[in-house]
């Protein structure tokens, strides 16, 4: 493997036991004894046990994302100089997917990743989560290809609150040349995602089924926007099954089964976590589907409403076209990205008052719980079982 793979990033945080760059105590240092401890003591400890979980998961949080943020920085950095040597235009497309990338991101799917690893035995001690650091890239850079696509699709020109990928091919290539540059960028993502995993100095076994989930990914991926692009979800039930194969999959549960199968996870914990993934994979899109129509601007990076205007049929409009008020309203704004702000309120006041929202809502709940009696189920370390459980609630509570 390139010697790349194992160095540390200059600045990044090493997330290890009694160590941080304020000298604090580490993220997880201190979560399986305080798990151990809370099931006999009583309510105002088991309380501030709780307390004491969640400032750990945001510090691990913090140490995977400063990690990913280092890496990426320095790895990207790399593939553009390459590609400035290869001729101006694909530095410019490769320049364009290192803004994107470096562009906030929640990095997300490398702390799941990142957690399940902890969870089936990577590392006994919390030093080694650096070990799959290259992965949380290749994740990154796998979203960065699907975003590259979808927003082409959609025609957004707006991303992490600033220009799209395929906004910034029109900004730098004429009008009959972007949209053809917004898929070649998309796939030279694509292609330096599955570059940077095959960097990963793990045994090459477990890379090698990392890599096989990572193919079983795409494919759902590219299944699901099928479904989403011929607005295939007439129902509920539809609209879940294609959450299942176009977000879930990317966005949950193949990062923990990737996690997984660089411990060495068996097949016993790969079930497992699978059960658990599934389900919390179709809320975490569920709640993407209400920040779509009801989220902040200032959060979300995407104007309140915005999905109505693109006419995507998210859970909450295939709920809310059961009412007739509802999709009267609806029928005003969906897919009309002229539609002014007062039609916009409205149809999202007639939405909140047929109940969609509140139902989808019970819907998430419900979600994560059957993720929770997974995970209490799943043969897991108790600290990377901590990391999972608290990743629950911020996957499906998220604001942005």
């Amino acid at each position: 493997m390139p010697e790349s793979s194992r160095e540390p990033v200059p600045g990044a945080r090493r997330v290890v036991v009694g160590e941080t760059n304020s000298g604090a105590r580490a993220p997880g240092d201190a979560l399986a004894p305080a798990l151990s401890a809370g099931s006999a003591c009583p309510a105002e400890t088991t309380a501030t046990n709780a307390t004491t979980m969640h400032e750990e998961f945001d510090a691990f949080v913090a140490g995977v994302r400063d990690q990913v943020e280092g890496r990426l920085t320095v790895w990207l950095a790399a593939r553009v100089a390459e590609a400035r040597g290869r001729g101006d235009d694909i530095a410019i497309v490769a320049d364009g997917i290192r803004q994107l990338t470096l562009r906030g991101g929640k990095r997300l799917r490398a702390v799941l990743l990142t957690a399940a690893y902890v969870a089936c035995g990577g590392t006994r001690d919390w030093r080694g989560v650096e070990a799959v650091t290259l992965v949380g890239v290749a994740l990154e850079l796998f979203q960065t290809y699907l975003l590259a696509h979808d927003d082409l699709m959609d025609g957004d020109a707006i991303r992490r609150g600033g220009p799209s990928l395929p906004a910034l091919m029109s900004a730098s290539f004429e009008e009959s040349r972007a949209g053809a540059m917004s898929i070649l960028a998309g796939d030279m993502a694509c292609a330096w995602a599955q570059r940077a995993l095959l960097e990963t100095a793990l045994a090459p076994e477990r890379v090698l089924r990392a890599s096989r989930e990572l193919a079983k990914v795409h494919e759902e991926v590219v299944a699901g926007q099928i479904l989403d692009v011929v607005a295939a979800s007439i129902d509920a039930r539809a609209v879940e099954a294609m959450h299942a194969l176009k977000t879930a999959s990317y966005s949950v549960r193949g990062p923990v089964v990737m996690g997984a199968h660089l411990a060495g996870a068996t097949d016993e914990q790969v079930a497992a976590l699978e059960s658990f993934a599934e389900p919390l994979g179709v809320a975490f899109q569920l709640r993407d589907d209400v920040l779509g129509t009801f989220g902040d601007e200032a959060t979300t990076g995407k104007p309140t409403g915005n999905d109505l205007r693109e006419g995507k049929r998210t859970s909450l409009v295939v709920e809310a076209l059961r009412d007739d008020r509802a999709a009267e309203g609806l029928g005003r704004v969906l897919g009309r990205k002229d539609a002014n702000d007062d039609d916009v309120k409205m149809a999202m006041a007639r939405i909140e008052g047929c109940g969609a929202r509140g139902r989808i809502e019970i819907r998430i709940e419900q979600l994560a719980d059957r993720a929770r009696v997974a995970l209490d189920r799943a043969p897991l370390t108790a600290g990377g079982r901590a990391l999972l459980a608290s990743a629950v609630g911020v996957l499906t509570e998220r604001r942005r």
